[in-house]
């Protein structure tokens, strides 16, 4: 009997092809709709993510440019190379510095070199050449304006590059920040008095007042960016008086001209949407319409302190009434005070937590009705200080910047100061 061998059972292969160009047809011209729509979100998708890559990279080009790659990796190896206790500290990169302002979780410091953005740590993350002989750095929530006072140029940066360099024909008298990133200079201009010009954050000039009339020592645009208000004075027969103008800024309109017979203006600041103005009698707010009321006065001789920080102001004077010295604040328009003081400020501080008060036994934090809330000693030597929104303390020093809160090893508690 012969033995049939096993026949060879017929397996159902399909051989996809090798080539990328050959798969796709197939799974295009597939018979099951299921696996064409599977191929076309496929495709896509791919080129959605092409299309995606490529405008990431247009609109932030700035994240690759040498400086910033730099940057990363200055931040990285200060990552790295960090050790417990150094936390609270922020070192100059050159070992000095001319001035200093908060910005976001760090600081915003310029030397007559470069402008510096640094966190705690000493980790600096973005670096800007300057070259000025007086810098002088402004900031709002975004953004970091540095000008040269008595120079002819400025520069506005956000947290990774500069966004706008200016080089004026005129020299800078001073400057301030909008909150919506718009800055304002005030010139020294030739043929003219001063000039005040508002600048967006690509630079563009967008309204300019140049007066032969009025010396212009101080502006400031209102918290919505809509208006800007100039302090000016001017010499009338033998009479010198200030002058409150408000300028709206899309139309270039003089909404109002408020007259300060008599006085000498020295600093103006918007306080929610009015203008508080610090003159050599006192204190000045005045509203957009023109109305204005001598909320404080004071003499020039007596003022010891004076500090601005996003539309709030806080002032130190002379005291007679048993105290050293007297604090004042404005906030949204309102002042508050005296709050007497035992000891006489060299430098305040202010944000929505409260004020800071320097002094010669170290920095004092009081809540924003004056009831003091800790000490802390560590502060003595401080040239100035700042204060965030969640009432830390900044304390610039001369080579580094500090950073004290309530839980800081030398603060203490306090409950009576006087």
């Amino acid at each position: 009997m012969s033995e049939q061998l096993p026949t060879k059972s017929k397996q159902n292969i399909i051989r996809f092809p090798s080539s990328r160009k050959e798969r796709r047809r197939l799974l295009r011209e597939s018979k099951d709709p299921r696996v064409r729509l599977t191929a076309l979100l496929r495709s896509v998708c791919g080129w959605l993510l092409v299309v995606c890559t490529v405008l990431f990279l247009l609109s932030n080009y700035r994240l690759f440019t040498p400086t910033s790659i730099r940057s990363l990796a200055e931040y990285a190896v200060a990552g790295f190379r960090q050790h417990e206790g150094d936390i609270t500290t922020i070192n100059y990169e050159n070992g000095t510095f001319s001035d200093a302002a908060l910005l976001e979780a760090g600081i915003a410091y310029a030397d007559n070199d470069s402008l510096f953005l640094a966190r705690p740590g000493s980790v600096t993350t973005m670096k800007h050449t300057l070259g000025y002989s007086s810098p002088v750095v402004e900031t709002s929530d975004d953004y970091v304006l540095v000008y040269d006072r008595g120079g002819m140029q400025a520069v506005l940066a956000n947290s990774a590059t500069a966004v706008a360099e200016l080089s004026l024909d005129s020299a800078i008298i001073t400057g301030s920040m909008g909150q919506n990133g718009r800055f304002v200079l005030v010139t020294d201009e030739q043929g003219y008095r001063t000039a005040v010009a508002v600048y967006d954050t690509s630079g563009k000039e967008v309204f300019k007042y140049q007066s032969s009339e009025y010396y212009i020592v101080s502006a400031d645009l209102s918290p919505d960016g809509k208006t800007l208000a100039a302090l000016a004075f001017r010499q009338d027969g033998v009479t010198l008086n200030s002058h409150v103008l408000f300028y709206d800024v899309s139309s270039g309109s003089l909404d109002a001209d408020v007259t300060l017979e008599d006085t000498l203006g020295m600093a103006l600041c918007y306080s929610g949407n009015t203008a508080a103005v610090l003159c050599d009698d006192g204190l000045y707010m005045i509203d957009r319409g023109g109305e204005a009321e001598h909320t404080l006065i004071v003499a020039s001789s007596d003022l010891i302190s004076l500090t601005a920080h996003d539309n709030m102001l806080a002032i130190a004077t002379r005291s007679y009434s048993g105290a050293r010295s007297d604090l004042y604040t404005i906030r949204g328009g309102t002042l508050s005070g005296p709050y007497a003081l035992s000891e006489e400020p060299s430098a305040l501080a202010i944000s929505a937590a409260g004020t800071a008060v320097l002094s010669a036994s170290g920095v004092t934090v009081y809540d924003t009705s004056f009831a003091p809330q800790w000490r802390n000693t560590e502060a003595v030597g401080a040239r100035r200080v700042l204060m965030t929104n969640d009432g830390t303390v900044c304390a610039l020093y001369t080579k580094n910047a500090r950073l004290f809160t309530a839980r800081s090893e030398h603060s203490e508690e306090v409950t009576d100061v006087s």
